[in-house]
């Protein structure tokens, strides 16, 4: 299980980084560890303890998911710091806690706190985790194909993006992995812009951004739509990221790096005459959270390494004309790489 798998990784960084006791406070690094997905409640970890420190709302179900590890209930009797003073230096996640919240979980500790980024943890997925990503991919591909038929001029952004969300649900997924983005005509260059009741028309493209949800593990996925004739431009930009699209996905390998990997988009998109208006990074890493290391940005020297799932989906937004994005879920395989999302990419004008 991954679980385990993932217990040795930290308690090796752990030794090599002579880092006595670590603290949890993440919910995708708990979860990862203990199957806690709780914004409240700790895990204390040590060379040779696991420790889950949670209030009564969580300590019945984390003793059932973890009969084997030992769970605290914490009250205002026991508090966070009475379970903390035998360690002298004592590693917490920042990644994600503001500065308020570090100074507040350092009062509750009643010791110095050293900075750690537990999500370096989750960047490999294990052999469940990906079976899960996988079954979240094709959840979204399955409700892509039952809204389909709705994608015609007269409905709503917003009506569509209600649709999508409950096929996420009858397809067998938890919730959709984000707010799902419908956005169509001159709204196309709003790479997140919410849906709204504006009604798709005929001439336009549509851009659908969402993802799944299965099993706490997450899909993201998008693709352009064209409704009807549409302008000259509007193809040469959509014909445009598609082939950067493909050129990034077949460049998936392990040991190149990011920023090598986003160069293969944006260069075809720069050559294009389209650089300015390729706003973000080529992708990201995916999993229990919905945006994971890697960036694949420009800047980011990392190397992909097999195990890594990640995102490739390069977009072209212009004011006043619209946009173009399309987007796969990628696992970084031993001789390459595997696309989870399967839907459709290529143009294909919808009859209006």
């Amino acid at each position: 299980m991954s679980r385990q798998q993932r217990l040795t990784v930290l308690r090796q960084r752990m030794a090599e980084r002579q880092m006595p006791a670590v603290l949890l406070t993440d919910r995708f690094s708990k979860y990862s560890l203990t199957e806690l997905y709780s914004a409240s409640g700790y895990v204390l970890v040590t060379a040779d303890s696991l420790l889950m420190l949670v209030d009564g709302r969580y300590s019945a179900e984390c003793r059932q998911n973890n009969p084997d590890t030992d769970v605290i209930t914490l009250t205002a009797e026991q508090p966070l710091a009475k379970y903390l003073s035998g360690h002298r230096t004592l590693f917490a996640d920042a990644s994600a806690l503001s500065h308020l919240a570090w100074q507040t979980l350092e009062k509750q500790c009643n010791l110095p706190l050293q900075h750690w980024d537990a999500s370096v943890l989750r960047v490999h997925k294990y052999c469940d985790e990906i079976a899960k990503i996988r079954q979240a991919a094709a959840i979204a591909d399955q409700a892509l194909r039952t809204v389909m038929p709705m994608i015609r001029p007269g409905i709503t952004e917003k009506a569509l993006a209600d649709q999508l969300e409950m096929a996420v649900r009858l397809a067998g997924g938890s919730k959709t992995a984000f707010d799902t983005v419908v956005v169509s005509g001159t709204r196309g260059a709003l790479p997140h812009g919410r849906p709204t009741d504006k009604k798709l028309a005929a001439g336009e493209l549509v851009t659908i951004d969402f993802g799944a949800v299965y099993q706490h593990y997450c899909s993201d996925m998008t693709r352009t739509f064209v409704l009807g004739n549409v302008s000259a431009e509007l193809k040469a930009l959509y014909d445009t990221v598609l082939i950067a699209q493909q050129s990034a996905r077949d460049a998936v390998r392990p040991g190149i790096r990011c920023q090598e990997l986003d160069a293969v988009a944006r260069d075809i998109i720069v050559a294009a005459g389209y650089g300015d208006h390729f706003s973000h990074n080529l992708g990201h890493g995916l999993g229990l959270d919905v945006h994971e290391t890697p960036a694949i940005s420009p800047q980011n020297t990392q190397s992909l390494e097999t195990g890594m799932v990640i995102t490739i989906e390069p977009g072209i937004y212009i004011p006043g004309l619209g946009g173009v994005r399309i987007e796969d879920d990628v696992l970084v395989t031993e001789s390459g790489s595997e696309v989870l999302t399967q839907s459709p990419r290529a143009w294909k004008e919808i009859e209006c």
